[in-house]
């Protein structure tokens, strides 16, 4: 389980960390305010965001898809948009002021590299993927807390 959630994360955080700095330096990131505490986002990002977006954004349509369309050679494909595209509309605007290149980066990004972490465990005998998918949303979400907030206290973001 950690073997698989360690690997999508780093895949995710080397993929997407660097596109949400590009994004950032030609001006098209975020554009809220909302600033909260370490405390707050570590419980929020870290602990309770990766187990209800696993379950809403994943573990559900994954499921649901398989019910309605069966094992179809558009199956995947199909589950794969029903996850990404919500948990890509999730993560646009709100109090967190992402702008819609922002959502899309992380709804492609990471949204694609949870499905496929989701996907790989459930080949593996014994390992749970709803909670390998959580570990993995965790681990990456805790990394760029650590690296956002690096830069910032090292002046390289505002």
């Amino acid at each position: 389980m950690f073997r698989i959630a360690g690997r999508y994360a780093l895949i995710n955080a080397l993929t997407a960390i660097p596109l949400h700095l590009l994004i950032d330096a030609e001006g098209f990131g975020a554009t809220g305010t909302w600033q909260p505490g370490a405390v707050a986002s570590v419980a929020l990002g870290v602990l309770l965001a990766p187990v209800m977006e696993t379950f809403l954004f994943f573990w559900l349509p994954i499921v649901l898809v398989r019910k309605v369309l069966g094992q179809r050679s558009v199956t995947p494909f199909v589950a794969w948009l029903g996850c990404v595209g919500p948990f890509s509309f999730t993560h646009y605007g709100g109090s967190l002021g992402r702008s819609a290149l922002t959502a899309l980066c992380t709804g492609l990004v990471s949204g694609s590299c949870f499905y496929f972490c989701f996907l790989t465990a459930e080949k593996d005998v014994g390992i749970s993927p709803f909670w390998t998918t959580a570990l993995c949303h965790a681990l990456f979400n805790g990394t760029v807390l650590v690296v956002f907030g690096l830069a910032y206290v090292l002046g390289f973001l505002s």
